[in-house]
């Protein structure tokens, strides 16, 4: 309870600072201090013991030596020696290791400080190795991969419950909480380096305190020594030059590079898979037993295993294009439908230039049930493909598009880009193709009877069989500006891109079942309803035959935050 209420308390210790640090400027120096938390959370519930207070005064110093502008490589090199001997003398150090399990002692004088200070500057080092590589691009990552580290501490911890271990516990808890805080709210790029400084500090004096005393305190190095090795030449961490390169680099490096740390992630899964087969070893060596063998005998394949999946998954994501995106053209791809509009009072500019235009214009307004029927059928990916001009009609669109940051914004109704149509200044001849026999005849008549610029120049039924020689006859000769087809999706669809050649309308445009709502046969959706996005659902109990349709809006849902999902991992992993 007591290393619960310690993480708690730093969580919610950082998350302040790291909010006044973002929105207060003159508050900004705060999280450079942020590590400091995790000793003062663990001193409040638990005391302020000798350790705490020598981590306290430790890090207060590294910190003060790495502010920007305070000094260079030399003063940050004194001050880690000055604060590891700070923490040597209040704190804690090596001063002997017990050896399991023969339960034997080896006991150190004069060694113990340069041995602590070895030690912290070892621990240190490695996770500023690792922020270099991870950290300055992939902040959440290294910080997910201390939190691995620190989870394996604190189960180390647990297993050796004959030991006091309490000031462990607190401080390892309160770590959890600082970094999962560090995890939900990212600081400032510039603060990041001095923050996973001294995060390495801290991971370095809580082996000491906790469980350097027995040779499973060797289970924090495992992680970082096959990093540390073979990269450390080049490694700014160590050298702080980039310009040192390893001209003879060996085949464990070899194998790493090819199968870990050319991918982000892979560093990770090193992290998480060396500290299990650590943590397994110790406990084997502790307490010997079929179980504990079994255990250490199968984390033997996670290594391999997890490195084999890191390197799959980055080919795969490597050659991956995402079905959601944004593109030069300006155009917003879904799943393979371009929209090129997205607001209703630039279409209506461009519908109206369109009308003035000799050639033939072809406007599509899928929803969200058409776009994903379009990824199965080719010829409705092609007549989306022709449009002059693609509108979102559905909020599911829209939402898709916030969901990945493209400018998609304003839904474009089929129903409501007819009714902005028609409501312009320009006089229109419309033609009406579509639903039922009678059924465009009295949305015509409604049409004329509200907007005083538009006549009705003819209208036929949509019905299959059309006969579409007689149609587009009768299309031709009443010379239509606009050419609205109602037959739904795909079937307008397909007679649109079957005879748009033979038309002679300036525009083309399908508007699946507009012509029963303008008719009246079919009340609209309260506004309340279409305002929040549920304009299907009103349809749907209106007409049950469109729940067939409807299971459609779910898995394309699910689709769009599986690409999201996706590009977070792409992001994350190369």
């Amino acid at each position: 309870m007591i290393g619960l209420a310690s993480g708690t308390i730093s969580l919610c210790i950082a998350l302040v600072v790291l909010g006044l640090s973002r929105k207060v400027s003159r508050l900004e120096g705060l999280v450079y201090f942020l590590p400091l938390i995790v000793p003062l959370s663990a001193g409040i519930t638990g005391g302020f013991s000798p350790p705490v207070l020598g981590l306290s005064a430790s890090l207060v110093l590294l910190t003060a030596v790495n502010l920007p502008r305070k000094g260079g490589k030399a003063v940050r090199l004194s001050g880690f020696l000055i604060a590891s001997l700070l923490f040597s003398l209040i704190g804690f150090r090596i001063q002997f290791i017990q050896m399991a399990p023969s339960g034997s002692y080896v006991y150190f004088t004069w060694l113990s400080i340069p041995l602590t200070v070895i030690w912290l500057f070892l621990i240190s080092r490695s996770v500023e190795f690792t922020h270099y590589e991870l950290g300055r691009k992939k902040w959440r990552l290294f910080i997910i991969t201390l939190l691995a580290i620190t989870f394996s501490f604190l189960t180390i911890v647990a297993l050796q419950g004959e030991q006091n271990l309490g000031t462990a516990l607190q401080l390892g808890s309160a770590l959890v909480g600082g970094l999962s805080a560090l995890l939900i709210v990212s600081p400032k790029e510039g603060a990041t380096s001095i923050i996973s400084s001294q995060l390495g500090f801290i991971l370095a004096g809580l082996a000491l305190i906790g469980v350097v005393k027995s040779l499973t305190a060797f289970v924090l190095l495992a992680p970082i020594a096959p990093l540390i090795l073979p990269n450390a030449r080049r490694s700014l961490a160590f050298t702080r030059a980039t310009t040192v390169t390893s001209t003879s680099p060996n085949l464990i490096n070899k194998l790493i590079k090819k199968y870990a740390i050319s991918y982000p992630i892979g560093i990770v899964f090193l992290y998480v898979s060396l500290s299990f087969l650590g943590l397994a070893s110790a406990w084997f060596v502790w307490n010997p037993g079929i179980i504990q063998g079994t255990i250490l005998g199968s984390g033997i394949l996670v290594l391999p295993s997890l490195l084999t999946g890191v390197n799959k998954v980055g080919r795969y994501l490597q050659s991956w294009n995402p079905s959601i995106s944004g593109e030069a053209t300006g155009t917003v791809n879904i799943f393979g439908t371009k929209f090129n509009f997205g607001d209703l009072t630039a279409v209506k500019k461009k519908l109206s230039k369109l009308t003035r235009t000799e050639e033939t214009n072809y406007i599509a307004t899928p929803d969200v049930t058409a776009v994903i029927q379009a990824e199965q059928n080719e010829f409705l990916a092609s007549s989306f493909a022709r449009a002059d001009v693609v509108t979102p009609d559905g909020f599911g669109l829209i939402w898709a598009s916030s969901v990945h940051d493209l400018p998609l914004k304003d839904r474009v109704a089929g129903i409501d880009l007819i009714d902005e149509i028609l409501s312009t200044d320009q006089q229109l001849d419309i033609y009406l193709l579509g639903s039922k026999p009678g059924v465009a005849e009295k949305a015509g008549i409604e049409i004329t009877n509200t907007y005083d610029k538009v006549d009705i120049v003819g209208t036929h039924h949509g019905y299959i069989p059309v006969d579409s020689e007689e149609a587009i006859s009768e299309i031709n000769e009443s010379n239509p500006d606009l050419l609205f087809v109602g037959m739904g999706v795909p079937k307008q669809e397909e007679w649109i891109m079957d005879n748009l050649d033979k038309i002679e309308a300036n525009v083309v445009m399908g508007v699946g079942g507009s012509f029963d709502v303008i008719s009246g046969n079919l009340p609209r959706a309260p506004r309340w309803m279409r305002e929040r996005g549920l304009e299907w659902l009103y349809r749907i109990w209106l007409e049950p035959g469109r729940l067939g349709k409807a299971r459609l809006i779910p898995y394309f849902m699910s689709k769009v935050l599986w690409e999201k999902i996706k590009l977070i991992l792409r992001n994350e992993i190369l």
